[in-house]
């Protein structure tokens, strides 16, 4: 499982905003949190990397959509296999 802590900036036109936010929503591996003003803090589930990054560009895409930042990663290492230079 692969999960993301991301800030979603949306549009300051409420109608387009409360769109995108449905649109976003009906992905079903999203779950929203706390509002800031444009501001929506959101957690990503999903199967690996490629899905996450996939998801992103998606939701960057979405009418209403100003900005989707990412600003936290997980993955379970249990379920990877984890490459690196050590020994």
């Amino acid at each position: 499982m692969h999960t993301s802590g991301l800030v979603i900036t949306l549009s300051d036109d409420p109608p387009q905003a409360a769109a995108a936010l449905r649109e976003l929503a009906a992905s079903g591996s999203i779950t929203f949190g706390e509002v800031r003003g444009p501001f929506r803090a959101a957690v990503l589930e999903a199967t690996g990397p490629k899905a996450a990054h996939d998801w992103h560009d998606r939701a960057a895409a979405v009418p209403g959509v100003v900005g989707v930042e990412v600003v936290f990663v997980h993955w379970d290492v249990a379920e990877q296999e984890v490459t690196h230079d050590g020994p």
